[in-house]
């Protein structure tokens, strides 16, 4: 077989085979938050525990936020009342019924004991900010 038709057979082998699979769509994995119509208005809050930790450590936790309203929902931001949590987050739209990724972070340096820390995240169009306590022991 000539080298160029032996090219355009492994050139259409392949695209058979690429045509063929379907996309499963990937669902994010983690403590979900879920936001509905009725926490746009007054409010929700969640709790996200991150167990026994060690002074020093720092630890992640993965989010899924899911919209359970009739309308998009847009992170606009967050307060916090410590500087030892932090929210990474997109600030793309979340369309009804769809999830997004974000990622809590807690460090624990300087830290004993129980801790309780409050994130407020603020959202397009809500009257009242969606509340994440964040829970640990520290030893």
């Amino acid at each position: 077989m000539p080298l160029h038709r032996l090219f355009w057979v492994i050139t259409a082998v392949a695209l058979t085979a690429c045509a063929s699979r379907t996309a499963t769509p990937v669902t994010p994995s983690g403590q979900r938050i879920t936001l509905d119509a009725p926490s746009l208005v007054a409010g929700g809050s969640d709790t996200v525990r991150f167990g026994h930790m060690h002074t020093g450590e720092i630890a992640v936790l993965p989010l899924v936020f899911e919209n359970k309203s009739p309308q998009p929902i847009v992170i606009t931001g967050y307060d916090r009342t410590c500087g030892c949590t932090t929210l990474d987050y997109d600030s793309q739209p979340i369309k009804p019924d769809e999830q997004r990724a974000a990622r809590l972070t807690f460090d624990a340096r300087g830290a004993h004991g129980w801790q309780l820390k409050l994130i407020k995240i603020r959202l397009a169009g809500a009257a009242e900010p969606h509340r994440i306590y964040v829970e640990a022991e520290v030893e």
